[in-house]
């Protein structure tokens, strides 16, 4: 049913402050890459919630229920998680073993909002759960039809001693250089006190960092915040096609960008880091694929965002008839664009050399759909607000080739999403 008149995904997700289980899965602009739909929901009638040394894997996900791309599931699937059955410790002093490491909410009615034309449309179970939704959202705007302004107050932004993440750098170019790896994705931690509504910073990381993905859930004691433009897995549901697009390789924009993507292509050391991981990734589907699916299309695409460009490859297949969600997680997750070559050493080597836990960061943000499908985006440029504070990490891939101090800097080019939106919430 229409929602009219029409309402943006941002002012619904602002009238929803203080509903259990916010979710707002951001399309943001339009991009030839990926959809254009935003969608949210609110007041999950089921939550599904694994902590760290819980047992317990994804939720018992419905059969598909109808032709419809919209959310039937939304949620999270922390890098902590490892492999989505068994949650595990990432550091022996890890600091929040409370937090979830697997959330979903089942959601009985979501809105769905086309970004480019304006079209907002409730989708769910049943006219009631339609209606319940609408009641809730125009119970949060005020007369004018806008919701109140959310708030927040933040400390300055602390982030961890580029000297110790430079040693971690070299003591992974000596595990590359022994052969022992290939590559891997070394990642360093921002701070800061927070106090008030966490869409408030979401909203203002959407502002500095206007990307194709993104996604806020309100977990209740933690809050996932990811202006993300990476797609992890899109699954159009059992025997269907399934692709990702891992991003790998990074150069900053300065206004030339034909001249910067043909820097960023001919790069030895971007293209190796990229290879790897399209390699990698191949592997990983041909593990639910049919034989003979796989296939690399639309190889070395550089995409330019606010700041910075990326290289990016699609990879593709068609999953086998008895591949379910889980057996595709089971393949291919924490994705290898975060993680490194070989998968499973390099992982052992970011559990050595990282001082903090990931928790959400580098692990996934997304949806199962009504028709059985799945969505889910890296969940990089991600930060999460807990206990009085926030959280965000930044990475890059190491290779053989891979200077320190360029990788030191280039975790500061990463963070700038955050760090924008900090001194916009500061008034800095």
């Amino acid at each position: 049913m229409p929602f009219d008149p029409p309402i943006d995904a941002a002012r619904a997700a602002q009238a929803l402050v203080g509903r259990p289980g916010l979710a707002w899965l951001d399309g943001g602009p339009a991009h030839e890459a990926e959809g254009r739909r935003s969608y949210v929901g609110a007041c999950p009638v089921e939550v599904h919630r694994v902590r760290a040394g819980e047992t317990g894997g994804l939720p018992p996900f419905d059969e598909p229920a109808e032709d419809s791309a919209a959310p039937r599931w939304m949620g999270f699937i922390s890098y902590d998680a490892t492999t989505v059955g068994e949650p595990r410790r990432t550091v022996a002093d890890r600091e929040y073993d409370d937090s979830p490491v697997i959330w979903f909410g089942r959601y009985d009615a979501c809105l769905s909002v086309d970004d480019e034309t304006g079209e907002a449309w409730l989708v769910g179970d049943d006219e009631a759960a339609c209606k319940r939704l609408e009641s809730r959202i125009r119970e949060g705007l005020v007369d004018n039809g806008t919701p109140p302004p959310v708030s927040a107050q933040i400390g300055p932004a602390v982030v961890d001693d580029p000297a110790l993440h430079r040693r971690a750098i070299e003591a992974a170019l000596e595990h590359i250089g022994a052969g022992d790896i290939y590559q891997v994705n070394l990642a360093r931690r921002w701070r800061a006190d927070y106090e008030g509504e966490p869409l408030a910073l979401f909203l203002a990381m959407r502002e500095a960092s206007p990307v194709p993905l993104g996604g806020f859930i309100d977990a209740g004691d933690h809050a996932v915040l990811a202006r993300t433009m990476e797609r992890f897995l899109h699954w159009e549901g059992p025997g269907g096609e399934l692709s990702t697009r891992p991003i790998k390789g990074t150069i900053a924009r300065s206004g030339d960008d034909a001249g910067e993507a043909e820097a960023l292509r001919s790069d030895d050391k971007e293209r190796a880091e990229h290879a790897m991981i399209v390699d990698l990734m191949r592997n990983d589907l041909g593990r639910v694929a049919e034989v003979g699916t796989v296939t690399v299309e639309a190889p070395l695409v550089v995409e330019p965002y606010r700041g910075l460009a990326h290289l990016v490859s699609t990879v593709r297949c068609r999953t086998r008839p008895d591949v379910d969600l889980g057996a595709i997680l089971d393949a291919t997750f924490p994705p290898g664009s975060v993680t490194g070559t070989p998968k499973v050493r390099a992982m052992q080597i970011i559990e050595e050399l990282e001082v903090h836990p990931r928790e959400v960061y580098t692990g996934c943000i997304g949806l199962v759909d009504r028709r059985g499908g799945a969505r889910f985006a890296v969940a990089i440029r991600t930060a999460q607000v807990r206990r009085g504070e926030v959280v965000y990490h930044a990475g890059g891939g190491l290779v053989s080739a891979s200077q320190p101090d360029r990788e030191v800097a280039e975790t500061e080019l990463k963070a700038r999403a955050f760090l924008d939106a900090v001194a916009e919430l500061r008034g800095d």
